[in-house]
């Protein structure tokens, strides 16, 4: 059970919950948890900067990503912190793609130029610090070569090979044997920024 952080909501605070939030742009706001946030980068344009992921956790533990465009990303860098409660105003909702999913959650939340990101500070609800989905390796085999969902996992490095192990700059390939479980191996084949993971059983 994760740990809940009481924080606090302006009284004259309006917002909805993720699961409640309308397609759209529309004078909604949203207060949720900072998970985390990443720098996006097209590997296939020689790692391009794209833009911020960033995961929200909100009142009823529901996830949802956000996404910061890289011409908008330097006005907000500087106010992003993992673990803080944000409110949103002033914002898109899209629908998620089908590939490269991060969240459950069906829609994505977009930066616009006017959009405001502000912490808060006092309290009125509770907001969990971590959500987990747990998963068995049965699940990464069937999202296998399929780049629907980018899942995280949690296990020992066995064995690493390559070429060029201690250059931090290489983008050869390399090929690491990940245990998930105790009697399950995994084959992971990936090069630097890559974004997808090949699975096979040994």
């Amino acid at each position: 059970m994760a740990a809940l952080d009481l924080v606090s909501i302006p009284a004259q605070a309006t917002y909805v919950t993720f699961d409640n939030l309308r397609l759209g742009r529309s004078p909604q706001q949203i207060v949720g948890r900072l998970l985390r946030f990443w720098d996006a980068r097209n590997i296939k344009k020689n790692g391009e900067f794209m833009g911020i992921v960033l995961i929200f956790l909100d009142e009823k533990c529901s996830v949802i990503h956000g996404f910061i465009p890289a011409a908008r990303a330097n006005e907000y860098r500087d106010v992003l912190r993992e673990g803080l409660i944000f409110q949103l105003s002033v914002f898109e909702v899209g629908r998620c793609t089908n590939l490269y999913r991060i969240t459950d959650h069906p829609f994505v939340v977009r930066f616009l130029p006017d959009t405001t990101i502000v912490p808060l500070t006092n309290v009125r609800v509770s907001i969990a610090k971590e959500k987990f989905m747990l998963r068995k390796s049965d699940h990464l085999h069937a999202l296998a070569n399929t780049n629907l969902e980018l899942p995280d996992v949690i296990g020992q490095i066995r064995f690493v090979q390559g070429a060029n192990l201690t250059d931090a700059t290489s983008t050869q390939r390399l090929v690491i044997r990940f245990q998930i479980e105790t009697y399950s191996h995994q084959t992971v084949l990936l090069n630097n920024c890559s974004l997808t993971a090949l699975f096979s059983s040994h």
